[in-house]
């Protein structure tokens, strides 16, 4: 990435943050609903570079994530310190890996490795390809020379837990080099990394919870769309009968919700194939790839057209 755009950028977003907080507002990260591990550490390692910056800032999210990643985070050492109660009404937000937002006011800056049309318009608007936000955020923290081993340690795995372990159409193989070095010189674990990646969900979970996962909402025309994606390994007895409860489910959602489309993600990542289940008021139709789903290249064309 272009280090000196990235440079004025993170520039830009600490003297708007230091704006608001001179005129009384409180500096809030957040990602989105339901956040995975790539939108948790992202928002993490933003609070430690803007406060590099000599921004104040609390990471706070409308809901909890799941049982899985509030694990993993606890292992990592960043889940302390981060609320799940929503949000107050002088919070001003600063979002990464949630471009598609719900919050029509207090929203000040985003910062996403992928945009779902329309494009918001916020004081600060960063869209940059790549294979994680949190990636995004390291390279950030590189640019103003606030970065170390901790930044780039979370680098690696927010690029693994969003990738599906590498695996993903969202991964840059570009990427390639700089993980294989930083896992040897940082002493990571590729083969724990792999298997985390794949961020398999769990059938002790309730369909409602699992239908919910990654929730994503989309505009157009005047209508209103939505995707929801889970990872399953799909050898494990019981996913059929789960997936039709989930889609029982999303029917129902879907209509109160307002919705034109559901699309249901499922993704099978040792497997490297996904089911996209495409639900509307007249019929649920049942896609199969052979290779992971992308929602930019799989299910953003079809909500263009509802």
């Amino acid at each position: 990435m272009n280090n000196e755009f990235l440079k004025n950028t993170t520039a830009k977003l600490a003297a708007i943050c230091l704006s608001e907080a001179k005129n009384g507002a409180r500096i809030v990260v957040s990602g989105h609903d339901m956040p995975d591990s790539d939108s948790i550490i992202s928002a993490v390692m933003l609070r430690k570079l803007l406060s590099c910056l000599g921004v104040t800032a609390e990471v706070k999210f409308a809901t909890r994530p799941d049982g899985v990643t509030e694990r993993l985070m606890r292992e990592l050492g960043i889940f302390d310190g981060i609320s799940f109660d929503g949000f107050a009404p002088d919070d001003k937000l600063v979002l990464v890996d949630h471009h598609v937002t719900f919050y029509k006011n207090g929203v000040i800056a985003c910062i996403d490795h992928h945009t779902t049309p329309p494009e918001p318009c916020f004081a600060l608007n960063l869209v940059q390809k790549a294979s994680s936000c949190g990636r995004i955020i390291f390279d950030m923290a590189v640019s103003v020379g606030a970065s170390d081993d901790w930044f780039e340690r979370l680098a690696i795995y927010s690029v693994y837990l969003d990738t599906q372990s590498c695996l993903a159409p969202k991964f840059e193989k570009s990427d390639a080099p700089w993980l294989a070095e930083g896992i040897v010189r940082l002493g990571l674990d590729e083969k724990d990394l792999t298997k985390r990646g794949f961020c398999l969900n769990s059938l002790d979970e309730s369909a409602e919870v699992l239908a919910m996962y990654a929730y994503k909402r989309y505009e157009f025309n005047g209508k209103v769309g939505a995707s929801t994606c889970i990872q399953i390994d799909p050898l494990e007895d019981g996913w059929d009968k789960k997936i039709e409860k989930i889609v029982d489910f999303l029917k129902e959602k879907r209509e109160n919700d307002g919705a034109s489309l559901w699309v249901l993600v499922v993704n099978k990542p040792e497997a490297i194939r996904s089911d996209l289940y495409f639900i509307d008021e007249n019929r649920v139709e049942i896609v199969r790839l052979d290779r992971l789903a992308s929602r930019s290249r799989d299910v953003v064309p079809h909500m263009k057209n509802i």
